[in-house]
């Protein structure tokens, strides 16, 4: 398979065509001020504030051991379907096309033909984790990591899976 680079160079005249929509909304919002043509602020009302989680520190069933942790968010990252978590079902019906119903977010990008893994996966260390190829450095250590797959969601369009 032939990789691409991830970083391609920009020109000047791409740069200002990309921003072009940010700083003509800048000089929109100063001149509408200027006229006082914008709308009034809100008026909060904190009942129809959305429910925020409680993230304070609650006490553990069993005492921490651990002294420090990696969280490793990488949201624009490679998928962890071609990095630590290998599918045999995606792999089985690669390229061809989705046998059961689909929701989609966008159906007009939408496809319904299977796409596998490029990566080849392999078990490593006495925990017999399994990783791809893609990240050689990471099946040295295997077993000093904990790899947790506990995420869930019921929407396949990622900003807002997260």
């Amino acid at each position: 398979m032939k990789q691409q680079s991830i970083s391609a160079p920009h020109s000047r005249r791409h740069f200002l065509a990309s921003g072009s929509m940010g700083i003509g909304s800048l000089a929109l919002s100063w001149l509408l001020n200027q006229d006082q043509a914008l709308a009034k602020p809100a008026v909060v009302r904190p009942e129809l504030e959305k429910k925020q989680f409680d993230l304070s520190l609650k006490p553990t069933h069993h005492p921490p051991r651990a002294k420090a942790m990696i969280s490793m968010f990488m949201q624009g990252g490679p998928s962890h379907l071609d990095m630590f978590d290998p599918k045999p079902m995606l792999q089985k019906y690669d390229g061809k096309k989705f046998p059961g119903d689909i929701k989609y977010d966008n159906a007009a990008q939408a496809s319904s033909k299977v796409l596998g893994s490029p990566w080849k996966f392999s078990k490593h260390g006495q925990c017999g984790m399994e990783l791809s190829e893609l990240v050689p450095g990471l099946s040295e250590v295997v077993d000093d990591i904990v790899l947790m797959r506990s995420m869930h969601t019921s929407v396949n369009n990622h900003g807002q899976s997260i």
